[in-house]
Formats: structure tokens, sequence, C-alpha cells
């Protein structure tokens, strides 16, 4: 996969959860898919998009605000993960504070990372 799909999956799953009023009308909907749950969307970007194989692969190429934010999401999510069941209740997920800081922290990324990434200099090369 190159980096530029690579890069577009992951703030494409950033988006989804930053994404507070859809997760409200989605997870609540008495129509809502068996995938859409809070679950589903840290699933996406940690297991479809490998998140973590992203941050091992090319954090040395990003620039000290991309560092900060893609290690602050991860970590955050981390610690949500850790903390709660494998199974999430949407409800509860949608007024959990630490589910408020990782919206933030996928906004943080998003902003750190869209049009941003990866960094190419005029001859071609990745600099």
């Amino acid at each position: 996969m190159t980096p530029e799909l690579w890069i577009a999956n992951l703030v494409e799953a950033a988006t989804d959860i930053a994404d507070k009023q859809h997760q409200e009308i989605r997870w609540l909907a008495p129509d809502a898919y068996a995938w859409e749950r809070p679950e589903e969307l840290i699933n996406v970007l940690f297991d479809d998009c490998v998140f973590e194989g992203f941050l091992n692969e090319y954090a040395s190429t990003f620039s000290e605000e991309q560092r900060g934010a893609a290690f602050a999401l991860r970590d955050e999510l981390n610690r949500f993960c850790d903390a709660t069941p494998p199974s999430l209740d949407p409800v509860q997920v949608l007024v959990d504070q630490r589910w408020e800081s990782i919206r933030q922290r996928a906004t943080t990324f998003i902003q750190a990372f869209k049009g941003k990434w990866p960094m190419h200099s005029p001859d071609g090369n990745e600099g």
C-alpha cells in the first residue's frame, strides 16, 4: 500500500471517530447497522487501517505536530480500550468524556495530516 493511500484511509477513519453528530444519529438509530458501533470505529483504525504499523513504519518522517497528534490519538484510544469492555454501549460511549477526548484527538490528527503528509521535495523524493 502506498503511503498516500495509507494516510487517506487513516484520515477517513479518524474523520469517522471525530464525527459526533453522525455517531449520535446512527449509533442510536433503530435501523443502525451492526457495524455502526463505537468498537467498530476503533477496529477500523487499529485493525483495518493498521494504525500501529503506520506509526512504526513512518513516524520518523512526521513533523513534531504530526508525531504528537498521531501518538496522542493512539495512546488515548489504548487507554480507553484498556478500561472498557470489548463490546461497548453506544449510549454510554456518547456521554463518556474519554470518548469526547478521543474525538478531539482524532480532529487534531486530521488537521496534522490531511494534505500535509507524506511530504515530497521538488525532486520527487520524500523529505
